[in-house]
């Protein structure tokens, strides 16, 4: 009497079974590459969207400075909305922060000196102070240089983010 161990039916079984187990890790494992890359793809459409929003909002947020600066020189009343300028920096820096690590403390630099031009700006407009013309001017400056520092940063990762 043959051990069934031992019989050729057996072994038979035992390839079977193992070419059966090999075949379902192959397609779960090429199933889950596939799920990834996905992903990865997806994430990268998400970062690239964000990226483009963050752009954007620094655009609008730059053009609220502008505008103002503008309206102080031709002595025009304008009303400033401090909420929308809050706002706006707010959501560069919560976009920023969540999504672009790399960007954050080059972020944090513009958005400081565009906190302390708006604040001499709408003091100038409201006020009519005009004392305060080399601190704006060199203001004017810092602003534009962070600005186009952080453009700079923007553009160095484009390539990480999108």
């Amino acid at each position: 009497m043959e051990l069934f161990f031992q019989s050729e039916s057996f072994i038979v079984a035992l390839i079977a079974s193992g070419s059966a187990l090999f075949g379902v890790l192959v397609s779960q494992g090429i199933g889950f590459w596939k799920l990834k890359s996905e992903h990865k793809y997806e994430r990268q459409i998400f970062l690239r969207q964000k990226y483009e929003d963050l752009v954007f909002r620094l655009i609008d947020f730059s053009m609220i400075l502008k505008s103002l600066d503008l309206n102080a020189q031709q002595q025009e009343i304008m009303q400033v909305n401090i909420n929308e300028f809050i706002e706006k920096g707010g959501q560069i820096e919560v976009i920023t922060v969540l999504y672009f690590p790399k960007l954050v403390d080059e972020c944090k630099r513009f958005l400081e000196v565009a906190h302390q031009l708006f604040v001499s700006q709408y003091d100038r407009h409201h006020n009519l102070i005009n004392n305060n013309a080399d601190n704006l001017d060199l203001l004017k400056i810092k602003f534009d240089e962070r600005y186009d520092e952080l453009y700079s940063e923007i553009q160095k990762y484009k390539s990480d983010y999108t």
